[in-house]
């Protein structure tokens, strides 16, 4: 049977019952730069008026009130205003006339990538993936949720994108040693996926993308569910939140999770916990320049929750669990 998965109102993060972990995620991290309007470098300020600031340009203007100093280092600046014009240009042309693939490969994975590109305004020494996982099947099958997916018409195709930890190599090697030695319940792998090239790969948040106007939260619903059965199995805590972004269009929201368990009562003959959804958050969109600085400004918290909470937790409970036996 599967979990319970339910979505709700992001102003129920302050409710009691909600865990601490999900409400640090959204008071430390997200809350501030979500609401942030601030959110393009003042020191591109001019090439950005001489590009989207004309009469002829329907993704502009840009306001005065958006700009703000040292957002970004100065080795940063460059590739941000490269990646940002690009996204806006691929957007308007790609817009209602693509397959969700070439949404993905034109709008959704250059923002993506521009992750990795800052290296020194974000990121601290371990660095970040930013993967398409498109053809990525949830394995084994004990972690599907059949019931989930046999209520939606695309329910078994799993998430588009994800943001994940890079290993070392030697992190990598003495990890894939040490999990294969084990029957583990959940296959033999540190996520819901069996494939070579993921299935040691640490990844902190899926990204799901539509342009049909279906709904990404089927999706986005599925895969954790499959990830939190996985805790579940191998008896990992659920401490953690799971952090989520829908891409619908233009348009970004980010989506905080977590796995809640149940009482004996609260089960009724289901599983012991149950998976709820709080959002949807407004990062931003693409259809101007200003909408794509905001995307990228609460993508770089979403990278530091990474690297600052995930990363300690996952090597800790996780690298540790098989590194050390």
């Amino acid at each position: 049977m599967s979990p319970s998965v339910s979505f709700h109102n992001i102003k129920q993060i302050k409710d009691e019952s909600t865990p601490q972990a999900a409400k640090d995620l959204w008071d430390k991290y997200i809350a501030s730069a979500a609401q942030e309007s601030r959110v393009v470098p003042s020191e591109l300020k001019a090439p950005l008026e001489t590009e989207y600031n004309t009469p002829k340009k329907t993704n502009g203007p840009i306001a005065n009130n958006v700009y703000a100093p040292r957002l970004y280092s100065d080795r940063d600046l460059s590739s941000v205003l490269e990646g940002v014009k690009d996204v806006v240009h691929q957007a308007e042309i790609y817009h209602g006339n693509c397959h969700e693939s070439q949404w993905v490969s034109k709008v959704v994975t250059p923002i993506m990538s521009q992750i990795q590109k800052l290296r020194s305004s974000v990121l601290g020494g371990r660095g970040i993936s930013d993967m398409n996982i498109a053809t990525v099947k949830i394995a084994p099958s004990v972690l599907f949720p059949t019931s989930l997916v046999n209520t939606f018409r695309d329910g078994n195709k799993k998430v588009d994108y994800a943001l994940a930890l890079k290993l070392t190599s030697d992190e990598d090697l003495v990890l894939k040693s040490a999990v294969k030695k084990y029957r583990l319940p959940g296959g033999a792998s540190i996520n819901q996926t069996q494939s070579d090239w993921t299935a040691f790969v640490p990844m902190f948040t899926p990204v799901e993308v539509k342009v049909d106007g279906s709904d990404p939260l089927i999706q986005l619903g599925i895969w954790v569910s499959a990830e939190v059965e996985k805790r579940y199995l191998e008896a990992y805590t659920f401490d953690l939140p799971f952090p989520a972004i829908a891409v619908s269009n233009h348009q970004w929201d980010f989506w905080i999770a977590y796995a809640e368990e149940l009482s004996v009562k609260q089960q009724q003959g289901g599983k012991s916990y149950r998976v709820r959804f709080l959002g949807p958050i407004d990062m931003g969109h693409t259809r101007n320049a200003t909408g794509v600085f905001r995307i990228l400004h609460v993508l770089k918290a979403i990278v530091r929750w990474g690297l600052e909470v995930y990363e300690p937790d996952f090597m800790e409970n996780v690298f540790q669990r098989y590194s050390e036996d």
